[in-house]
C-alpha cells in the first residue's frame, strides 16, 4: 500500500513537472522573442544648428515716467468756484484749471487801493510842507514808508488772488479730476494730475559690472506687455555715477519718443541697451533643449550609413546663454550645421531608432533683431 502511494506521487511529480517545464520554457522563448524583436522608430522634429550674429545686449526691467508729471494742488485755502476743464483733456502751458473764490480778496485789494491813494495824498502833502519849512523831513519820510508799505501790501494781495487761479504748470494731458465746484480745498489737496507724455523716460537699474559697457547715446530697445508685437526705439540719456550700496546696482536713464502717445507713465518695460560689439552665437529653437537634474541636453542627431535604416541620436550635454524670442544661444555642446530634435524627446534615449517628420514643427519666432544705427 505504501510503495503504491509512493508510485503515484513520483508519477504525479513527474507530470506537473512536465507542465512547468513546459510553460517555463515558453516563457524563456517569449522573452528571447520581446528580446530579439526591435522597437520601432520614434517620430521626432528636427532642426538645424545655426550661426547668427547677435548683437550683445544688457537687459533689465524698466519703469516708465513722464519727461513732467504732478498732481496739481492749491497753494490757499479756498472754496472752487471754477472748473473749466474736463478730465482727460490736453492743455497748455498757462490753461487756468481751477479757480477759487477770490471775492475776499478783491475787496481787501480795493481797500488798500483806497488806502494807497490817501498815502500819496498825504506824501505830496509833507513833500510841499517841507518845502516851505513848515514840516520835518521825518514826516515825509513816514508818509513815504507807510506809501511803500502799502504798495507791498497791495502786491501780496494781487499774488494771492493770482494763486486762487490755479494753472497748468506745463503742457500735457490731465487726469481725472478730483474736485468739484464749491467744494472747499486747502493746501497740498490733489485736484488733478498732469503728465507730460511725450518723451518719456525709461529707468532702470544694471549690476555694477556692466558700468564700464554703457554709454550715454547707446541705443536702447523696450518692449511692454500690452503691445507685445512692437519693439520701442531709444537711447541712454543719463548714468547714476554713484552704485547703490544695497544692491551694487547703478541707475540708467533711456528716453524715447511717444508720438502716438501709446506708452504711459508707471507701465513697466523690457528694456535692452545695444552694445556696439557684436557676437557670433550657435542658436537652437528652445524647445530643443531638455533640463533635468543633471542639467540642460539635446538630442543630436547621427545618420545612418545605409540610407534604408533609419538615423539614431546621442544625448549631448550643453551649456546655454542668452534668449531672444523662441531661440537660445548654445555656448557649448552643439556646433554650427548639427541637427538636433526639436520635439518628442521624452521617448528617446542614448541611441534611440529615429523618424524624422518636419511637416508640422513647434512654435518658433525668433526675436527681431534691430538695424544696424
Amino acid at each position: 500500500m505504501i510503495k503504491r502511494m509512493i508510485l503515484m506521487v513520483l508519477a504525479l511529480a513527474v507530470v506537473f513537472g512536465g507542465i512547468f517545464g513546459w510553460k517555463y520554457y515558453q516563457g524563456m522563448l517569449m522573452q528571447q522573442m520581446m528580446a530579439s524583436k526591435e522597437e520601432p522608430p520614434v517620430t521626432v522634429t528636427t532642426a538645424e544648428a545655426e550661426a547668427e550674429t547677435w548683437q550683445p545686449e544688457l537687459k533689465a526691467v524698466a519703469s516708465l515716467r513722464a519727461e513732467s508729471g504732478v498732481a496739481v494742488s492749491p497753494e490757499l485755502d479756498g472754496r472752487v468756484a471754477e472748473i473749466p476743464f474736463e478730465s482727460g483733456q490736453e492743455v497748455d502751458e498757462g490753461d487756468l484749471l481751477v479757480a477759487q473764490s477770490t471775492a475776499t480778496e478783491e475787496a481787501e485789494l480795493e481797500r488798500l487801493r483806497a488806502r494807497r491813494e490817501l498815502a500819496e495824498a498825504r506824501l505830496r502833502r509833507q513833500r510841499r510842507l517841507v518845502e516851505q519849512d513848515q514840516t520835518s523831513q521825518e514826516a515825509v519820510d513816514e508818509a513815504a514808508a507807510e506809501l511803500k508799505t502799502l504798495e507791498a501790501q497791495i502786491q501780496g494781495q494781487r499774488e494771492a488772488i493770482a494763486k486762487k487761479h490755479i494753472r497748468a504748470p506745463f503742457a500735457g494731458v490731465l487726469g481725472i479730476r478730483n474736485v468739484d465746484r464749491g467744494q472747499f480745498v486747502s493746501p497740498g489737496q490733489d485736484l488733478v494730475t498732469i503728465q507730460a507724455l511725450e518723451p518719456l523716460h525709461a529707468d532702470f537699474d544694471l549690476p555694477q559690472q556692466s558700468l564700464g559697457r554703457v554709454r550715454v547715446g547707446m541705443p536702447v530697445r523696450l518692449t511692454v506687455d500690452t503691445f507685445p508685437d512692437r519693439t520701442f526705439e531709444g537711447e541712454v540719456t543719463a548714468i547714476e555715477p554713484e552704485v547703490a550700496q544695497e544692491t551694487r546696482n547703478f541707475a540708467v536713464r533711456a528716453t524715447l519718443p511717444n508720438e502716438d502717445r501709446s506708452l504711459r507713465p508707471g507701465m513697466f518695460a523690457q528694456a535692452a541697451v545695444q552694445l556696439p560689439e557684436q557676437g557670433d552665437v550657435v542658436t537652437l529653437p528652445q524647445t530643443a533643449v531638455s533640463t533635468d537634474p543633471y542639467g540642460e541636453s539635446v538630442f543630436v542627431v547621427e545618420e545612418a550609413e545605409d540610407e534604408e535604416e533609419p538615423s539614431t541620436v546621442t544625448k549631448r550635454f550643453v551649456r546655454t546663454g542668452e534668449r531672444r524670442g523662441d531661440q537660445v544661444a548654445i555656448e557649448e555642446g552643439v556646433e554650427s550645421g548639427e541637427t538636433v530634435v526639436t520635439s518628442g524627446q521624452l521617448k528617446l534615449e542614448e541611441g534611440a531608432r529615429i523618424q524624422v517628420d518636419n511637416s508640422v514643427q513647434p512654435g518658433n519666432d525668433p526675436e527681431p533683431q534691430p538695424a544696424n544705427k
